[in-house]
């Protein structure tokens, strides 16, 4: 069964230069805050970072010290199995509710649970949507 849970993620805008990433988790872990996801690309000369964390207030302050670009921006965060078809699953409930889904990225480890983070047209439908019918169904 999904756990799914309306919150907020970061949002960073950095120059596309080596070692961005290295000084953007500098800053969060810093300030003795965990990541829980990350999504990290460059694209037309600008570094963009999606992070959602234990205490995104604190990483936000810590961000901005740095001199960082950062808000905050709606998503849900999904608990799911982490098993073969979990993510195929929550997709396919999520389309058939008519929930378009515009950034999504995640995190697994060994353990028994992995975590989607994504942002939707409704992300309020979406939380519905999966609360109402278990994605590892």
């Amino acid at each position: 069964m999904a756990k799914a849970t309306k919150l907020n993620h970061l949002i960073v805008e950095t120059p596309d230069e080596v070692g961005m990433m290295a000084k953007v988790c500098s800053a969060i872990a810093d300030e003795g805050v965990n990541i829980r996801a990350l999504c990290a690309y460059a694209e037309e000369g600008k570094g963009h970072f999606m992070i959602l964390t234990d205490d995104n207030a604190k990483a936000e302050q810590a961000l901005k010290s740095a001199g960082f670009a950062v808000s905050q921006e709606e998503a849900v965060a999904v608990e799911l199995e982490n098993e073969v078809g979990a993510a195929k699953r929550m997709a396919k409930k999520l389309a058939d509710a008519g929930v378009n889904l515009k950034k999504c990225y995640g995190s697994t480890g060994d353990g028994k649970m992995a975590l989607m983070v994504f942002s939707s047209d409704d992300n309020e439908k979406a939380v519905r949507t999966l609360g109402i019918v278990g994605v590892g169904e």
